[in-house]
């Protein structure tokens, strides 16, 4: 499949995409590159979002179920925003109900580089993906012509959210739904807590991987991070537009061992398709991890 990937695309780039974190990309793309052709496992030389694939292609899944069993499920276009290693534009590809992927990614040597072996490991439908190089408020289709967007992991590194959510709305058609797969934190956190968890160090690996000295002081802000409670994730997709719902990771520590074994996602979205309806709007999905939540985003008629 590979072979048919077409050549990317370059969408012009806003002056909100940081330099800092564009050149510290390219840099990690040419480092995992030298690592993979060194005998190193792509999956062991990038990390998390590979190792996370198949609870990531879960949640992808899960939210497809969810607006299936809703009524909001359609056949359209997608686009991937910071797509990074591509996982998330080759989940949308196998996808029979979307006809075009664009994996939009700012950093060019992640999209050369290391979505061509992501593609071909995880089986992705290559003829159908379209690679982009540019950033997340700059998309170069055209009003209510996608039908989903897609955010792993990657929408807390826009530098102005609403900028980034009212593309997204100008891009999606009536019905269509941005779904995200990001860290959100609970609601009791304060901003000043928060703000505190962006001045963290990056760690020595890191660092190496981004091309700074590991005497050079580099946080997570300096890398573009932000961080948002559940609240202020919802009220932001609300305020452009969006019916938004939340899923939360949850699980029954007791009864572990009889839950693995059934088709928890299936349950869960039968039973939230039932809460939705009721008015509910913060769900659940089975899951271990506290920070990662889903949200499914409606956009609203205007």
């Amino acid at each position: 499949m590979v072979k048919k990937l077409s050549p990317p695309l370059y969408w012009k780039m806003t002056e909100l995409a940081l330099d800092k974190a564009q050149i510290g990309m390219d840099h990690r793309a040419q480092e995992e590159i030298r690592a993979v052709k060194q005998g190193i496992s792509l999956r062991d030389a990038h990390g998390q979002a590979l190792r996370d694939f198949s609870q990531l292609k879960d949640f992808v899944l899960a939210a497809f179920d969810f607006l299936q069993r809703i009524g909001h499920r359609s056949r359209g276009q997608a686009i991937d925003m910071g797509s990074g290693t591509g996982v998330g534009a080759g989940i949308l590809s196998r996808m029979d109900f979307i006809d075009k992927v664009y994996a939009v990614e700012f950093s060019e040597q992640f999209v050369r580089l290391i979505m061509p072996l992501v593609f071909e490991s995880i089986g992705a439908d290559t003829a159908k993906i379209q690679r982009v190089i540019g950033d997340f408020n700059n998309l170069q289709v055209p009003d209510s012509s996608q039908a989903y967007v897609l955010d792993i992991d990657s929408f807390h590194h826009s530098e102005n959210l609403d900028v980034t959510l009212k593309e997204c709305a100008r891009v999606l058609k009536t019905g269509g739904a941005i779904i995200a797969v990001d860290r959100a934190w609970d609601d009791h956190y304060t901003r000043e807590e928060l703000e505190a968890k962006l001045d963290v160090e990056l760690n020595p690996l890191l660092k190496k991987k981004y091309g700074i000295h590991p005497d050079e002081s580099f946080t997570r802000r300096d890398f573009g991070e932000h961080e948002y409670t559940v609240h202020e994730w919802m009220t932001a997709f609300e305020r452009h537009g969006f019916d938004a719902v939340v899923f939360s990771q949850w699980h029954f520590p007791t009864l572990n061992r009889i839950w693995l074994r059934l088709p928890m996602q299936r349950f869960a979205m039968w039973l939230n398709a039932f809460w939705f309806l009721l008015g509910k709007r913060r769900l659940w999905i089975y899951g271990f991890g506290e920070t990662r939540r889903l949200f499914v985003c409606i956009k609203r008629k205007p």
